[in-house]
């Protein structure tokens, strides 16, 4: 058999993606087989590990794809939007991803449905949801720092300060076992505490 070009390897690349996001969408990582992602797209099943290691490397670079595709308007309204208020922007971004997450159906299996949890257990796929995680982390720590430079927060690290807000989204995880009507009041109480509490007050 003969080898792609890598013209049409990036075109089936994009394809198998693209093949990706509808069937995680419907069905989670666990449930979608590797026929599923290749049985339309006119190639073998085993031509599909010349472009992922597994299809939850597939799942973890969609996610990253997504991510990079709202980050400027999540950042538009909320941290750039907030400038100068710490309190304020802390709770515009928590309640931005909320959004996207209750609408966005890759958000939703990574926050809500736990599907990280479902993912093998690879060196590969492990390392990659750290990095996911540490980028996250990382897209929000400059404004944290500006902020402290700025005399506006508490006297915390910023790191922590920026990991514990992105932290607050993990509370999503519980959603199915606290009473549904419950839920938004608990998590508006945890986004009020930690808003008003990183930014340092004048006595």
């Amino acid at each position: 058999m003969r080898s792609f070009t890598d013209e049409e390897r990036e075109i089936i690349r994009r394809k198998i993606i693209d093949q990706g996001k509808d069937c995680f969408a419907r069905y989670g990582v666990k449930k979608t087989s590797i026929e599923d992602l290749t049985k339309d797209l006119g190639i073998a099943k085993s031509s599909f590990y010349s472009f992922f290691n597994s299809k939850e490397d597939l799942f973890l670079q969609i996610f990253k794809e997504e991510r990079e595709a709202l980050k400027d308007s999540l950042l538009e309204n909320s941290f750039l939007k907030y400038r100068t208020e710490p309190d304020k922007a802390v709770r515009a971004y928590l309640y931005y991803v909320l959004n996207i997450v209750n609408k966005h159906p890759i958000w939703r299996k990574v926050f809500i449905e736990e599907e990280r949890l479902g993912l093998t257990i690879s060196r590969s796929s492990e390392e990659k949801i750290k990095n996911i995680r540490r980028e996250n982390v990382e897209m929000i720590l400059p404004f944290f720092e500006e902020w402290a430079d700025a005399g506006l927060l508490i006297d915390k690290n910023t790191r922590i300060l920026a990991e514990t807000t992105y932290a607050v989204l993990y509370l999503m995880r519980f959603r199915n076992e606290i009473e549904k009507e419950d839920f938004p009041e608990i998590m508006d109480f945890f986004i009020d505490l930690l808003a008003e509490n990183i930014v340092k007050r004048n006595v």
